[in-house]
């Protein structure tokens, strides 16, 4: 089993920049998670503090991609999917979670060999087209085909950045 290693500040706001373009994550998520940050550093970076300050979803975003570092896109995009399974909606709004982990699928790679996740979400999307329009299956049978998809990729996210 791989060792624990405290994530990068850069894996962080990424896992946030993608949430809020994803429709995961709330502007007020990301600014508490640098005030969290910004509380248990003598000399917090510049970047962390722009990110705490209340902007305009574009600014925060693009404060967001400015925090330096090496970013582990791959394991935001797990945690995100983690988040999303935790609040899948009801079936009749299964739409928005499709569009979600598709996002996440294409801004994250994941897993990072031919855009597996993303193809595997779009057959689902076909899929439930397919049962609103009464031709093939259910929409109770897409949601469950979606759950399974997303639980097989995700990881918990380290409560440290879910303040």
């Amino acid at each position: 089993m791989k060792d624990y290693v405290t994530p990068s500040f850069a894996t962080c706001a990424q896992f946030f920049r993608v949430g809020l373009e994803a429709g995961v994550c709330s502007p007020d998520s990301a600014r508490a998670w640098a005030l969290s940050v910004i509380e248990k550093l003598d000399a917090p970076p510049g970047e962390i503090i722009e990110v705490s300050w209340s902007k305009p979803l574009p600014q925060l975003i693009d404060d967001l991609n400015s925090v330096q570092g090496e970013a582990d896109l791959e394991l935001a995009g797990r945690w995100l999917l983690h988040i999303l399974l935790g609040s899948m909606p009801e079936e009749k709004q299964l739409w928005h979670a499709l569009k979600a982990a598709k996002q996440i699928a294409l801004s994250t790679g994941i897993p990072l060999e031919d855009n597996e996740l993303y193809f595997l979400v779009d057959s689902v999307e076909d899929e439930l087209n397919l049962a609103e329009l009464g031709i093939y299956g259910s929409v109770a049978e897409c949601r469950t085909d979606l759950e399974g998809i997303i639980s097989r990729y995700s990881s918990p996210p380290p409560t440290a950045i879910l303040t």
